[in-house]
């Protein structure tokens, strides 16, 4: 192994390595130039423009068959004119590049009257007819400016198949790819986008659809990914001003009296922004700068609540020396504060903190034109981010009231992290024209990725108090843990969109993936999973060749995501140890008051010293997806679209109790609600505190050394199918809109909802519960979490030019995510839940029988623009959950012996109806 990653370093090294994601720089225009009998028509002057396009307009004569091809061009609306002597000159407007599209523009020239000097304007192309990704979401300037959202992030709401941050049955926030102008700003911690821009700084924002080729990988739900602004040849400027009051809100709680957080926000953020040219057609600049506050309010709460306040600036700069270069520089740094960080009215005063950040970003771009048909990017980019609570580590301990979860003392941890990534890449493209049985677009890329993380998390004053009716009951202590690992990423690809005819492409690629994870104390690399071998393919066919009917279908295999989250716990940590009140062991054994007396016995503990090994044959997790769709251009401006999706998950990573020993036994529950009186076969563990652990991938039935045999019972699973529509209007004529209905099922025994490593039956972290205690394995199949069977979103505007007033609006209905009942199992047979938690819960019935309602909601904005002299003023209306919908979206799903809030108890409903106002100057 060490052999092959001196040949991949070589490798990169020779081909000048640089980072993720290059294509989402770049798009192109190609096409075919005929006269009205089909010939070909060499010597066809064809040009493009664009205020995206520095450098000015770009010429191509088409070759002797008829061909042109515009590369490597920056996102924007263009022109395309075509222009030959005896002929009318045609030309097509408003086609708008996404990125990463390859649109193909062709034209038919009739030949001209001696009287005639009219310029014929033709139909521009909507669809990539080579591109086999479907459910492509692109979200221009205009639907930047007329929709209600204000971050990227929240584009994946606006996306097909997408519901609270996961993606066709992905688990949830760090499944997905977040990318910068093509730099990767995923957290290498657990995965989450580290990283998100000024709103108003985004030209477009794209929701990558399924089906991506080898040069896409580290994600196994969508791709979002924003392309920031570049200035231009014309200086242009926006300020604007968005404002939530504390009176900017409506009631929707009156069915639910009792409710702790009867919430609304307060919030304030100025912006500005200004673009232009240095030198015009050479150096542009782009920057901006952004001040914020938010405050969250609670009715009849009086204690302190959480706020936020922070500032940004960014700047970016663009020059094209010459014709056949380009590059561009960004950096970005961004401090903020969290006062009162989590704060909720169970906790007390002085068990909230402080929590300040400071977040950089930068990243450079280059890309050189060897021909029209060779080109190079390279890349290099990435961020550092800080940040700390102030919880005293050798402060007062925490105490957490049983019966009703209130917290004081203090914060219940300390905190401290940093994180920092460093990406480079670089690519080569090469068009190949009749060439091996047609056209050929080919791409090589190597890619190298250096990430390091420190954490530091501590109990203050080392322990951690459960009460019991304000009586002692337990104590937790912790040495608390402290983790410095660190990953290299090495990965390179091929990948061909190979054009059979004027019908049929077909998209073959495979990527190649080595990583290698590391940790103080360990020799080499501590986590080194098995190289990883991603094909890809995929084809477009033209049924009725007329570039308006396109079928599409492709297989990929697509490596999970890398963080250190996946291997951090193999450093030594300190010990964990817990306690019993000797009173309260006293009656749990049926001894006599005074056996143990007003003490601290210890229960058991676990030393944490060594307590996870690897296995040498590890895998890395991967994705297989599979998609067939069907695309269909209608007119000018309309796109119709189907899709069926399937995706499996392989190879999950987990961990493996070693060590821990339980006896069958039978347990009924004694709790009222649904499974009072039942009775189930549960297991008792007889060394609580041994736990040794085996990373691997855990395969039903395989023998892994365990004490306990048949600890696994299943392989972990997370499966998902769907079916999808789509309707996409652009924008023309003063209306757009976006329509989609996904039917879908999401499934298995590893969940898709957020979980801590080893903390409940979710390994999205490297490590759950479900091989850690036989216990957790009851009802463990079934509906995940995030699983809206039917999901549907309608998002669009209108400008009414009567009253010059433009309206924009979302509309989205989910079906109720699924959830289960789970019962605290008594401390004689769970003593030690293998997690942070005291109480090891089973699942009472299998996965998911429950549903939460479904939701309806109906965002809206509302904004009027005036001219005055050559300002263009605006004032907009933001109006969220138009409905004032009340439905229910956290219940209590728990049942034991000690809290007052049982099963079903309404802990959380939807968000009032609030009001947004905002004032924009543009010039």
């Amino acid at each position: 192994m060490a052999r092959i990653f001196k040949v991949m370093l070589v490798v990169l090294v020779l081909l000048f390595s640089s980072s993720f994601f290059v294509q989402a720089q770049t798009t192109e225009i190609a096409g075919k130039v005929v006269s009205t009998d089909g010939e070909p028509l060499p010597g066809v002057e064809v040009t493009i423009s664009s205020p995206a396009l520095i450098g000015g307009p770009r010429s191509y004569i088409t070759d002797a068959e008829g061909k042109f091809r515009f590369p490597a061009l920056l996102p924007g609306v263009y022109e395309v004119q075509a222009q030959l002597q005896g002929f009318v000159p045609q030309k097509k407007t408003d086609i708008r590049l996404s990125l990463g599209q390859r649109l193909l523009v062709d034209f038919v020239l009739k030949v001209s009257e001696l009287s005639e000097e009219v310029t014929v304007t033709a139909e521009a192309p909507l669809i990539d007819v080579r591109d086999s990704q479907t459910a492509t979401t692109n979200m221009r300037t205009e639907f930047i400016q007329k929709l209600p959202n204000r971050s990227m992030t929240g584009a994946l709401d606006y996306a097909p198949g997408s519901y609270d941050r996961s993606t066709y049955g992905s688990p949830v926030s760090n499944s997905n790819k977040y990318q910068v102008d093509g730099v990767s700003v995923n957290d290498p911690e657990a995965g989450e986008s580290a990283f998100d821009p000024d709103y108003d700084s985004l030209e477009e924002i794209n929701v990558l659809g399924v089906g991506a080729p080898a040069e896409y990988d580290g994600f196994s739900g969508a791709v979002v990914s924003g392309v920031m602004k570049s200035g231009g040849n014309e200086f242009h400027g926006t300020a604007n001003l968005f404002l939530r009051h504390p009176s900017f809100h409506s009631t929707n709680w009156e069915k639910y009296p009792y409710l702790m957080r009867k919430a609304w926000p307060e919030s304030y953020q100025a912006n500005f922004n200004l673009g232009g040219p240095f030198m015009k057609d050479k150096l542009w600049f782009f920057l901006s700068g952004r001040y914020g506050y938010s405050k969250d309010h609670i009715e009849d709460y009086t204690g302190p609540v959480e706020s936020w306040k922070g500032g940004r600036f960014a700047l970016k700069l663009t020059w094209q020396p010459n014709p056949r270069d380009r590059i561009s520089l960004v950096g970005e740094v961004i401090p903020s504060k969290i006062f009162n960080y989590g704060t909720s009215p169970l906790m007390a005063p002085e068990a909230n903190t402080n929590e300040p950040h400071r977040d950089t970003y930068y990243h450079a771009y280059a890309l050189h034109m060897f021909s029209d048909s060779t080109l190079m990017e390279v890349k290099v980019g990435g961020f550092y981010n800080w940040g700390e609570n102030e919880v005293d580590e050798n402060g007062a301990p925490a105490h957490l009231e049983l019966t009703n979860e209130y917290l004081t003392g203090n914060f219940p941890e300390t905190y401290y992290r940093t994180s920092f990534r460093l990406e480079t890449n670089v690519s080569l493209s090469h068009y190949a024209e009749d060439f091996i049985k047609g056209d050929h677009d080919f791409k090589f890329g190597a890619e190298i990725e250096f990430s390091k993380v420190h954490v530091s998390y501590s109990y203050p004053g080392g322990r951690y108090y459960l009460d019991y009716n304000g009586e002692p009951y337990i104590m937790d202590e912790w040495d608390g843990e402290e983790a410095r690992p660190k990953y290299t990423r090495l990965a390179g690809f091929i990948q061909d969109s190979w054009v059979i005819n004027d019908r049929l492409t077909i998209n073959p690629g495979v990527r190649i993936n080595f990583w290698r994870g590391y940790v103080p104390g360990t020799s080499g690399a501590a986590w080194a999973p098995k190289l990883g071998l991603a094909p890809r393919l995929g084809l477009t066919f033209d049924l009725l060749g007329d570039k308006t009917t396109i079928l599409k279908a492709h297989y990929g295999k697509y490596y999970h995501g890398l963080m250190v989250q996946w291997f951090m716990r193999l450093q030594s940590q300190g010990g964990f140890r817990e306690y019993i009140w000797g009173p309260v062991l006293e009656e749990w054994e049926e001894l006599p008051p005074g056996t143990y007396g007003e003490q601290w016995i210890l229960d058991w503990e676990d030393v944490w010293e060594k307590e996870y090994s690897v296995d040498p044959d590890l895998k890395f997790p991967f994705m297989r997806n599979y998609v067939v769709g069907l695309e269909r251009q209608l007119g000018r401006d309309i796109s119709l679209g189907a899709s069926f999706i399937y995706r499996t998950n392989h190879d999950l990573q987990d961990r493996i109790n070693l060590t821990g020993m339980w006896e069958e036994t039978t347990w009924t529950c004694p709790y009222p609600g649904p499974h009072f009186g039942e009775t189930y076969t549960v297991y008792r563990r007889l060394n609580p505190g041994e736990n040794q652990y085996l990373l691997t991938n855990p395969k039903a039935g395989e023998d892994y050394g365990a004490a306990y045999p048949n600890l696994v019972p299943f392989t972990p699973t997370r499966n998902y199918r769907g079916l999808q529509l789509t309707f996409e209007k652009r924008y023309s004529n003063g209306w757009m809109l976006n329509a989609s209905y996904t039917l879908g099922r999401a499934w298995g025994n590893s969940d898709n909802t957020w979980g801590e490593w080893g903390e409940n039956r979710s390994n999205m972290l490297g490590a759950s519960t479900l091989f850690s205690d036989p216990n957790y394995q009851i009802n463990a199949e079934g509906r995940l979490g995030v699983d809206p069977t039917h999901l549907i979103k309608v998002f669009g505007a209108v400008d009414i030019p009567i009253v010059d007033i433009s309206m924009g609006v979302f509309y989205s209905y989910a079906s109720g995510s699924p959830y289960t009942t789970n019962l605290a199992l008594p401390r004689d047979i769970a003593p030690d839940p293998v997690t942070y938690e005291d109480v090891l819960y089973i699942f009472g019935e299998e996965r998911g029988q429950y549903r939460y309602p479904g939701i309806h909601n109906v965002d809206l904005r509302f904004e009027k623009y005036f001219q005055v002299g050559n300002l263009r003023v605006g004032a907009l209306v933001d109006v969220f959950n138009l409905l004032n919908d009340d439905t229910i979206t956290e219940y209590e799903t728990s049942l034991n012996p000690w809290s007052e809030y049982q099963f079903q108890y309404v802990w959380g409903i939807r968000s009032p109806r609030t009001y947004r106002l905002a004032f924009r100057v543009e010039f």
